[in-house]
């Protein structure tokens, strides 16, 4: 709840008006606790996160009900739930999450959940790396930056590759020291894992274009196809072959697997690699 702090003042109730004054009340009034006297609801707006905060068992958290929380928090997540960009907040020794609802689609799963709890237990995948970028900004006091960072989070059940640009900023109380972070980020997963495949397909094209024959294209193809696994963990390629009157399909070159791997049959006949329980199916390269 938002409180109004006024110096050296009392608040009276009289006649269902808020006054504030200075020194003795007149009999007639009510003094009132300036820490009982809700004004704005701390958690106006915000969508579905202002939502949740409302009714949110905050006595259940490291955080304690919010009318114990000091102004700069309060502060903060005013700022954090008025904003449309994707803004966390971490606060106190514990560094407990509260965000918003741009925010959200980082956690995938861990939303709801996530609300409340230590930074450490909501992302313990990635804790050595972001670990010492949160205890820097808790010893220096400085801000951290990080651009397109990768960051393999569980978010949906998984490990994901995921790339994010996102800071750490101070949030400093009412003593100056930092009481909380402030998280502003922009996940580019999308962008990074997209122009990396784009770029490899050029190089792709770059090399083969070299080649003189089918069989010096599948080996240049193949060595810069290996040279990406985070797209292409492995590859086989294949030549027609008519040997006998049958057509069997050669392995030409291969990468990310051993040479005599099970997977990487050295002949395939075609008739076997239209077969659905074919230990390999083919398709036709134009």
């Amino acid at each position: 709840m938002g409180l109004i702090a006024v110096p050296s003042a009392r608040i009276l109730w009289q006649h269902g008006n808020l006054t504030l004054f200075g020194g003795r009340p007149p009999e007639s009034c009510q003094v009132l606790d300036m820490q009982q006297v809700e004004v704005t609801p701390i958690f106006s707006g915000g969508g579905e996160m202002g939502a949740l905060m409302r009714t949110f068992d905050w006595a259940a958290t490291p955080l304690d009900t919010p009318d114990h929380w000091p102004q700069s928090l309060r502060s903060a997540l005013s700022i954090c739930l008025g904003s449309r960009y994707p803004i966390g907040i971490y606060w106190g020794p514990e560094l407990v999450l509260l965000y918003k609802d741009a925010w959200r689609p980082i956690l995938g799963n861990k939303h709801r959940w996530a609300l409340g709890h230590p930074a450490r237990e909501v992302w313990p995948e990635v804790w050595d790396t972001i670990g010492p970028l949160f205890e820097h900004v808790l010893i220096t006091g400085e801000a951290t930056w990080s651009e397109d960072q990768l960051l393999p989070i569980n978010r949906h059940g998984y490990t994901e590759e995921c790339y994010f640009n996102y800071t750490f900023s101070p949030i400093r109380g009412q003593g100056g020291a930092v009481d909380g972070i402030f998280n502003a980020v922009i996940e580019t997963t999308y962008r990074v894992i997209g122009e990396r495949r784009t770029h490899l397909l050029h190089e792709l094209a770059d090399c083969t274009s070299t080649a003189r024959t089918a069989e010096e294209a599948c080996l240049l193809a193949a060595e810069t196809l290996g040279q990406e696994p985070r797209d292409v963990p492995f590859c086989l390629l294949y030549l027609l072959k008519s040997e006998g009157g049958e057509l069997h399909a050669q392995l030409a070159a291969s990468a990310g697997l051993a040479v005599h791997v099970p997977a990487a049959l050295a002949l395939v006949a075609c008739d076997d690699a239209r077969d659905a329980h074919a230990p390999l199916l083919l398709a036709r390269v134009a």
